[in-house]
């Protein structure tokens, strides 16, 4: 398959290929620009949701696990549109949409009065969340050139990376200590003066959704300044590869050109055995916040602590793109699958800072290896024209693995680590970590038949 193919030219150095990258079209630096203010919303956001729909509003683990089931689930339906209405639409004016939209639901999601309206808020939000990936994605690739996609992919990965770092210190565990009450060492809500608002009772976990409100409009300015043609722009390398772009099409059209492509069944398969490893970021969000605040109190300083992930990625993505440049993406990609899917064993051994720290490293290893390149690997399979179906398709299995988690987490804390009573922590840690054990093994079986060549696409 082609995305199997080596990522850079076997002749180029590694500093030609970074002077090269640097003479990459502005648009590019305005995408990771974006790229880091939408993430800072998205990284407060996502460990956030469940002490949001708890906290607020006074759910159980497991009614808060079917919501975000039911959010994922939309956002598999979403994700199925948002890349051939992209290629339609255009990337730029898909994503003003998309973080305009993203900034209105954050701010009703940390206004809103009730819980239905709580719900309707977040459901809408749906849409611009799984709008973000595919088309940013579709972006970077229009943005760069053959010879520089592998650290094109790897400095956007660094990005939302260096996001997830600073929100966790900066946003998450700052706000909740201003919203932590001395006396009693829990949350408390307090009143807040807004700008054009007034003062508003917030919690913590609303005030991190209004933060993320101030982010996203950041985001829409950033992205109104890309030039309106920038996405097509053919890189020579790209049009001798891939030959004519696609046809402009309306978005059912595009759906149907990527669905009748073989390639990308493959690939597809290789993402449903990849998405059993990346569920054990979606447990991160869902069940790591309760879980280790149950165990090491409220203070525990949560955000700051899985900020290590991010982190730690700026400084191992570049390099493990730069150790694994000439390699084989699909050796890199089962190596680090491998890796990261032994994370959640960590914690079987215990639950203290120690290993929390070890757990993120053995996780963030693996990741820096696979996951930008899984990225590149993305578009670099797609027909010129289809990037962000493509890719919006190829997301499908994570966010199906979503819904798994969002159930599977409520009835995992609730049976071996509750609020209150008896927990037996590590075996809801073993049973993780066997089934995303899954996936790299899997991969490994099918290794063949999923690295299998196709004449008719060479396009790495």
């Amino acid at each position: 398959m082609a995305g199997l193919a080596q990522a850079t030219e076997p002749g180029t150095t590694l500093v030609d290929d970074l002077r090269a990258l640097v003479k990459c079209p502005r648009e590019l630096w305005l995408i990771y620009l974006a790229t880091f203010f939408e993430y800072l919303g998205i990284f407060s956001f996502l460990p956030t949701l469940p002490l949001w729909l708890s906290g607020d509003f006074g759910m159980s683990d497991t009614r808060a696990g079917w919501w975000a089931a039911t959010f994922s689930t939309l956002l598999t339906l979403f994700v199925f549109l948002v890349g051939s209405i992209a290629d339609s639409l255009g990337v730029r004016r898909t994503l003003l949409i998309s973080f305009a939209l993203a900034a209105v639901t954050r701010l009703a999601m940390a206004l809103a009065p009730s819980p239905d309206l709580a719900i309707a808020a977040l459901l809408a939000f749906g849409f611009a969340y799984a709008t973000t990936s595919p088309v940013l994605q579709a972006a970077v690739q229009r943005a760069s050139s053959k010879r520089t996609r592998a650290f094109a992919f790897s400095l956007w990965y660094v990005s939302f990376n260096l996001a997830g770092a600073m929100c966790g210190p900066l946003i998450i565990d700052v706000t909740r200590r201003a919203f932590l009450d001395p006396l009693t060492g829990k949350l408390a809500s307090k009143v807040v003066a807004l700008p054009f608002l007034g003062e508003q009772m917030l919690s913590a976990n609303r005030a991190i959704m209004g933060v993320g409100f101030v982010f996203a409009a950041i985001a829409v300015a950033v992205i109104a300044l890309v030039r309106k043609n920038f996405e097509h722009r053919v890189d020579p390398e790209d049009a001798a590869a891939a030959g004519p772009a696609q046809r402009k099409a309306s978005p059912l059209a595009a759906l149907k050109d990527v669905l009748l492509d073989k390639p990308f069944w493959r690939f597809m398969v290789l993402l449903v055995l990849l998405s059993l490893v990346r569920m054990m970021f979606q447990h991160m969000h869902f069940t790591w916040p309760k879980y280790v605040l149950r165990e090491q109190g409220e203070s525990f300083p949560v955000g700051t602590v899985w900020s290590f992930n991010s982190f730690l990625i700026l400084f191992l993505a570049p390099l493990g793109t730069a150790l694994t440049r000439h390699r084989k993406p699909f050796q890199v990609l089962l190596f680090g699958a491998f890796i990261s899917a032994l994370s959640p064993l960590v914690l079987c051994l215990g639950s203290t800072m120690p290993y929390q720290l070890t757990m993120i490293v053995v996780l963030t290893v693996g990741e820096a290896l696979w996951s930008p390149r899984l990225y590149e690997y993305n578009v670099s399979i797609a027909p010129r024209g289809r990037e962000a179906t493509y890719v919006s398709l190829a997301s499908f299995p994570y966010f199906l693995a979503k819904f798994l988690v969002g159930p599977a987490s409520g009835y995992l804390l609730t049976t071996y680590c509750p609020a209150t009573g008896p927990r037996q922590a590590w075996i809801l840690w073993a049973l993780i970590g066997a089934s995303t054990m899954l996936g790299p093994i899997g991969i490994w079986v099918g290794r063949r038949w999923i690295t299998q060549s196709d004449p008719a696409r060479v396009t790495a």
